[in-house]
């Protein structure tokens, strides 16, 4: 028995963020049709508490394949050690025959993936004219981030903010792009305030985005929060806006983003739109006017996984 491993570098050439975002775009939409049913995740602290191990295993009927991911998630890393937050591989198996067939580098899908389902949801959630971001985030979701938003939208100008201004300054000379004006600000108010876009890829446990700052019209992308007891925005950011989730059962197990405010009183369940895979599908609606603020919480889940990662093993193959 031969396993194909694939490393990063692989990864980031064959799975381009335009034919991400595509992916990412089928994949929730058949979530939500109803074709695609998916355990929960099992993600447990590792037991000195600096970290997280992930099992997240899967299918996606529209392939030949079912697998898992299986990671390590230590979110002080990039900081700390200069080493990735997500490490660890996908396995793919082939479901005739129940061959392992790949181990393909999980880390560089997921940094891809979840940066293409945040374009997919601002392809079809933000307003055509939307021209300015904020990125909350300075690491590799900061990066890929602004590749995915750039893919669907005209942007002219970048607000980018973390928790040093000397790195956020780094970022935007590291990520410099012709016409596209980088600007590293210390309040991560004046960046949300200035932005028709903002994607919070942080690794905040409180929230970094204020909802009174938020501009009309602007679209949210909430990405870094993952657990039932950190959130990225205050409950202010879904007072004002129509939000829309990934996974509407995951998000209210596993997001404080919105566990938080609800469990608190400050928002309610059924104020939630619905899944943009429904949205995608025309089951519900998007945005109606200019003035609306809309928002999309992001998790991540297996079936984005399985479905890059095989993509990358199809395109792969003699």
């Amino acid at each position: 028995m031969s396993v194909n491993v694939i490393e990063s570098d692989i990864v980031e050439k064959v799975l381009t963020m335009p034919v991400c975002i595509d992916l990412m775009a089928e994949t929730q939409a058949a979530i939500s049709a109803g074709q695609i049913t998916l355990p929960l995740r099992a993600i447990n602290p590792v037991s000195d508490g600096n970290g997280y191990f992930g099992l997240m295993p899967g299918e996606v009927a529209a392939t030949n394949v079912f697998g898992a991911k299986i990671v390590s998630l230590f979110p002080a890393n990039p900081g700390q050690r200069d080493i990735p937050a997500v490490q660890g591989y996908i396995l793919l198996f082939d479901r005739e025959n129940g061959t392992p067939t790949s181990l393909i580098e999980a880390g560089s899908v997921t940094a891809i993936r979840t940066a293409a389902a945040s374009g997919a949801a601002t392809r079809a959630l933000a307003r055509e004219d939307a021209n300015s971001l904020a990125l909350l985030g300075y690491g590799v979701q900061g990066a890929t981030h602004l590749e995915a938003i750039s893919a669907v939208r005209d942007i002219k100008r970048v607000f980018i903010w973390g928790p040093s201004i000397d790195k956020a300054a780094a970022f935007a000379e590291k990520h410099a792009r012709a016409n596209v004006e980088m600007i590293a600000v210390a309040d991560a108010g004046e960046a949300v305030s200035q932005a028709d876009i903002i994607c919070a890829v942080s690794n905040a446990a409180d929230p970094i985005v204020p909802g009174k700052d938020l501009a009309p019209g602007c679209h949210v992308n909430l990405v870094g929060a993952h657990s039932p007891t950190t959130r990225e925005a205050d409950a202010e950011v879904f007072q004002r806006g129509r939000v829309y989730t990934e996974i509407t059962e995951f998000a209210l197990s596993e997001a404080g983003d919105l566990i938080i405010p609800i469990n608190n009183g400050k928002y309610a369940p059924d104020k939630i739109i619905g899944e943009l895979g429904a949205l995608l599908n025309g089951d519900i609606e998007g945005r109606t006017d200019r003035e609306q603020i809309t928002v999309y919480k992001s998790l991540g889940n297996t079936a984005q996984d399985l479905a890059a990662a095989e993509y990358i093993q199809r395109k792969l193959s003699p």
